[in-house]
Parts: structure tokens; sequence; C-alpha cells
């Protein structure tokens, strides 16, 4: 009788049980791989930090600089120039009135702190006894005082560790610096270093690279821009809720309620708590009515206007989301929790591709985009061959200007007559 199995001796069995050994094998070496990059790249965290965010920086400051180009009869480099002297007077103005602001009110909550403590206690003996929380041996009281005891150690370690804050306070002014530094020389020269980026990829994969800038200027941009309008419109509800009920330091309240909304994901509920404590201990009387309002203005606010307004930038499910969150804040802690969403935009946008053909509509050059369709409705893409340089009848002829761009013309032979 025959053996069934091959020559080499390996029977079909045997070859898919040294198949899937094969795939744990390379899995667990690439898994390996990733490891070891991610160690030998975590020493330059720092660095690289630094100049995302000058690229970040200068991606937020470049349509200032395009619209002064516009309107003014300067040169590039004047209006970039001018756009950031702009920005750097607002934002010297602002964290000066801002940082005015909150030390006044800072001042005056600390003057008036044992007042306020002493209508939270009766607040707190007032619930006690409405619930009827001693004959659980509960004292919220006591409960207050601990809380206050903890805060006051706190601050107390934080004053011990003044000289160390002031050390990494002049740290970070250093790179904030920096950073303002590369970001002028990134948006100065943004038409060279793209195009030198541009003919370092081969002209194969020009398509997917110009998916990729405009997947990133979509993600980035409309992910910033939705925070900054959530952030905008949290501080003008607490600035209208606070001042209908009349609860003090506003200024204060709205500053940490906009800030909280700048956190993904996380960020609404987060900023309820400052106004909601704040009504609670100021204007009891006021707690109810207003943390209802504030819920339910919020809540819609959140539901309808931030899937508006992220629909065309992100197009991700809700799980992707959550997931760019936790991994983001899992590889680069607070600056990955904010950016790790954008950043798994633009993996998904290229994972779409390769593995169904597909891209967002809004992924497409302006002059390809289905009109018909939303910005996040993913679209069919197939790539379309024009020409072939290998074809003995046709010969491409690119030129380098001297702005970095490439001119191209395609010439065809003529066909013998026959």
């Amino acid at each position: 009788m025959s053996d069934p199995r091959p020559l080499s001796g390996i029977g079909t069995r045997e070859r898919r049980w040294l198949l899937v050994f094969l795939a744990l094998g390379s899995v667990y070496f690439a898994v390996l791989l990733v490891q070891q990059a991610l160690s030998f790249f975590g020493g330059f965290s720092q660095i690289i930090l630094v100049v995302f965010l000058a690229w970040l920086l200068a991606f937020v400051m470049s349509p200032v600089a395009r619209y002064l180009d516009q309107r003014l009869p300067i040169r590039w480099a004047g209006a970039v120039g001018m756009a950031y002297l702009v920005a750097l007077v607002g934002l010297g103005f602002a964290l000066f009135t801002t940082g005015a602001a909150i030390t006044q009110q800072l001042t005056q909550a600390t003057a008036e702190f044992p007042a306020t403590a002493r209508q939270i206690e009766a607040t707190l003996s007032s619930y006690q006894a409405a619930l009827g929380l001693d004959r659980w041996q509960i004292d919220l009281v006591n409960l207050f005082h601990s809380a206050q005891e903890q805060v006051g150690t706190l601050a107390g370690a934080i004053f011990r560790e003044a000289q160390g804050i002031a050390g990494a306070t002049l740290a970070t002014l250093g790179s904030l610096f920096l950073i303002l530094i590369l970001s002028l020389y990134m948006l100065m020269d943004s038409d060279q270093i793209l195009a030198k980026l541009n003919r370092m990829v081969p002209k194969q994969y020009s398509d997917e690279l110009a998916i990729l800038e405009r997947s990133v200027a979509r993600a980035f941009g409309g992910f910033l821009r939705a925070q900054l309008v959530l952030a905008v419109i949290q501080a003008v509800l607490v600035a209208v809720v606070g001042t209908a009920f009349n609860v003090p330091y506003l200024f204060l309240v709205g500053t940490l309620s906009a800030l909280a909304m700048l956190i993904p994901f996380f960020g609404p509920p987060l900023a309820l708590i400052p106004l909601i404590v704040a009504t609670w201990i100021y204007r009891p009387d006021a707690f109810i009515p207003a943390t209802i309002i504030l819920v339910v203005v919020q809540t819609v606010v959140v539901n309808w206007l931030q899937p508006r307004l992220m629909r065309g930038a992100l197009g991700m499910h809700p799980i992707l989301v959550l997931v760019g969150l936790l991994v983001g804040a899992q590889v680069a802690g607070v600056w990955g929790a904010l950016f790790g969403i954008p950043v798994i935009a633009v993996m998904n946008v290229f994972l779409n591709l390769f593995a169904f053909g597909e891209i967002p509509n809004a992924a497409l050059p302006e002059d390809e985009q289905l009109a018909d369709v939303g910005e996040s409705t993913m679209v069919k893409v197939a790539r379309a061959q024009v020409s072939d340089e290998t074809h003995p009848h046709i010969h491409v002829h690119r030129t380098l200007r001297a702005d970095g761009e490439t001119d191209v013309e395609i010439v065809v032979d003529e066909e013998p007559p026959s």
C-alpha cells in the first residue's frame, strides 16, 4: 500500500500545525519588536512631544497666516510673523486677564472660607437629620472635617515642594518657547517641507500620501475645532446659569468647567461638577433647578452638536473614540488622551482603505467628493492607471521647480501609419 504523505514526510495535519506554530511565532516576534521600538522611542518621548506640539501649533496658525497672506500685500514670511504676533498678544492679554480674575476670586474665597465651612456644616447637618443617618452611625460633618484635613495635608505637601514646582514651571516655559520657535519655522517653510516629504515617497504611493495629508488635516482640525467650540459653549452656559441663580466666583467656576470640557469623552460630566458644587454650597435653594437646567442643556449640546462637529472630521464609531482615548492615555499620558482620538481616526481611514478599498467622502479630493452623501460616508475607491512609464510609446518627464514642486509632462509617441 502506498504512503499518502508527500515525499517531504510532513502530512496535511502536521503542515497545519506547523503553519499555526509559525503564525503564533511571527505574532510573538512582532509584539517583541513593537515593544522594543516603543522602549527605544520612549527615551525620546520629550523631544517627540515638543516636535508634535510645534507641528500642532503650526497647523492651528496656518489658516490665520493664509488669511493675512491673501488680504494684505505682504510676503508669506511677513504674514506668518504677523499671525504669531497677533496670537501672542491675544494670548498674553487673555492669560493676564484670566490670571488676575482667578487670583482675585481665589483670594476672596480663601478669606471667606471659615464662613463657607460653617454654612456647609449646617447644610450637612440638615441633610443628616432629614435622612436619619444617625441610626446608621454616619456623620457627614465629621466626613467633611476629614476631607478638610486631607486638603490641608495636600496643600502643605505642595508648599514643601515649591522649589521643585518652580523648576518644573521654568522647564515648561522653556519647552513652550522652543515649541513656539519650531512651529514658526515649520509654518514659514511648510511648502518646502511638504515638497521634500513628497519627493521621499515613491510615486506609486502618491495617492496614499495625499489621503494621509487630507486625513490628518481633517481629523486634527475638526477635533480641535470641536473641542474648542464645546469649551466655549460650556463657559457661556455656566455664565448664564450662574448669573441667573446669583452663584459667586463664576469666573473661577467657568474656567474650571471649560478646561474640563476639553477632555475627550469624559469631559462633559466633569464639566458639570464645578457649577453644581458651587450652587450647592452658596445657593442651596437653587441647587435642584440649576442642576436640572445645566444637565438638560449640556446633554442636548453634547448629543446634538458634538456629533455634527466631529462627523466630517473623524467619521468614527464611539467605540473607536473610547479606544483612541484609552490607548492614547496608556501610551503618552495626558497628551495621548487628548490627541489619541485623531490619531486613531487617521489609522481608521487607512485600515478601511487597505481592508475594504474605501475611505470617508471627506478624505477624497475636493473635486472628487460626492455631493449627495455625507462627509463621513464611506466611498469605494480604485486606483486608476493614467500612464505606464515603462510603455515604449509613453514618456513621462518630471522637472523640479525652484519652489520644490514638480512639473509633469506626458509625451505619447504617434503610432506609425499601417
